[in-house]
């Protein structure tokens, strides 16, 4: 899924603190593709099941994949 997706539907049920990070560490793009999610974290939980509830002010980190070459950018 790419990351913009998952901001959007973070964003669409009202999250409000989302923090995006990016990983730079795509060569060539032939196993990982551009804009795909590394890791995604509600105030800290890593293991997130669709039952679980959070406050909508909770921290939610996403980090995703992207090319060295657009470190620089």
């Amino acid at each position: 899924m790419n990351y913009e997706d998952v901001v959007k539907s973070f964003e669409d049920a009202g999250y409000t603190n989302i923090m995006v990070n990016v990983d730079y560490d795509i060569i060539t793009g032939r196993l990982t593709d551009e804009g795909e999610i590394e890791s995604v974290t509600i105030d800290g939980e890593k293991k997130i099941n669709s039952y679980d509830e959070f406050r909508l002010d909770a921290e939610v980190k996403i980090t995703y994949h992207d090319l060295r070459k657009n470190k620089n950018k």
